[in-house]
């Protein structure tokens, strides 16, 4: 009755306070959206970087991240992959060069070591509660650390990045933290080319983190609480409690491959990240094992992953999914 009664004094005023109402859940809607593009398909561009991807999952499960500051490119330097970049862009190619992290090694990294029994990890002992959100473990800060003099080099050699995106997990968002120098403790310490990387916070997408499911280091911690834990990060897409995790669910390879594309497609497709090339994405070895997967990197059946704090650069090319495979081998051609 008061509402309608005010409507009836004031019809203006009512009428305005209805648009600014309005006005609100359209800004907010814009401003949440998550633009992604349909009908596209994702290729990388040879000849930039190689990795060796043909190690057991044993070896590569063992193995230390390659002491190689340039990531993996086969150019002489970083400012080749540059004018490479630039050349292919002027001809009308939509790349980017994105920079796969895995995180440092974490203290469910350390315990299914341990154990050496994959049957009790995943029945037993991953299923605790001692594991949800795994953080790095003493060692993992150590490799993170190791992942920082690498960047210091790669910096000297001039290797650029634009922006980093992070899984929202804890082991994720920290190994990018010390890796960057961008936590609050070591700022003062920052070297000064990374500094253009604290200018923006880096984004946290649910998109890019690990095979959900079963497994408690899989399962995030609440938003709020990461968010305080991590003032340098933008929380702000991602929800408050984690609905992708099931206790009696876990991912499956064709699930994480679709999750992994439409990661790809709101890349390309968001107006604000978009307009950057050179992106690091901090994030884990099932994510980093799916994306090489659905772009012909390694087999459809490989269960190769990268090392703990391992980062490996990949050139990749959007083309219209309608293209035809003489147009595609064109375009490599080209190349």
């Amino acid at each position: 009755r008061l509402q309608r009664a005010t409507m009836q004094a004031n019809p203006v005023r009512a009428y305005g306070v209805a648009s600014g109402v309005i006005g609100f859940l359209f800004l907010y809607t814009y401003l949440h959206a998550k633009p992604q593009l349909k009908g596209v398909s994702f290729s990388t561009v040879a000849g930039f970087f190689d990795h060796h991807t043909d190690a057991s999952e044993m070896e590569s499960f063992f193995a230390q991240a390659p002491d190689d500051p340039k990531f993996g490119l086969i150019l002489p330097t970083f400012k080749d992959l540059h004018d490479k970049i630039e050349g292919l862009k002027a001809n009308g190619n939509k790349v980017k060069v994105l920079y796969l992290l895995r995180h440092a090694e974490g203290y469910h990294n350390a315990k299914e070591k341990e154990l050496n029994n994959k049957k009790l990890w995943w029945d037993v002992e991953g299923r605790k509660e001692d594991y949800i959100d795994a953080d790095l473990n003493p060692a993992g800060i150590r490799q993170s650390e190791e992942l920082s003099g690498r960047l210091g080099t790669a910096a000297e050699l001039g290797i650029r990045f634009d922006h980093i995106i992070t899984s929202p997990l804890r082991r994720a968002v920290r190994t990018a933290g010390i890796g960057f120098n961008l936590t609050e403790d070591r700022v003062s310490n920052m070297l000064a080319y990374y500094k253009a990387l604290t200018q923006k916070k880096a984004t946290a997408i649910e998109l890019a983190r690990e095979t959900t499911g079963q497994l408690t280091c899989d399962k995030r911690l609440p938003s709020s609480k990461l968010s305080k834990i991590f003032p340098w990060v933008d929380y702000s897409d991602i929800e408050e409690n984690d609905s992708m995790w099931k206790a009696d669910y876990r991912e499956t390879v064709p699930e994480k491959r679709a999750r992994v594309k439409k990661f790809l497609e709101w890349l390309w497709g968001n107006e604000h990240l978009g307009i950057h090339d050179y992106i690091v994405i901090s994030t884990h070895s099932g994510w980093i094992n799916a994306i090489l997967r659905e772009l012909n990197v390694i087999d459809g059946s490989s269960k190769w992953k990268p090392a703990n704090a391992q980062m490996m650069g990949l050139v990749i090319r959007m083309d219209p999914q309608d293209d035809s495979n003489d147009s595609k081998q064109n375009r490599d051609q080209e190349l």
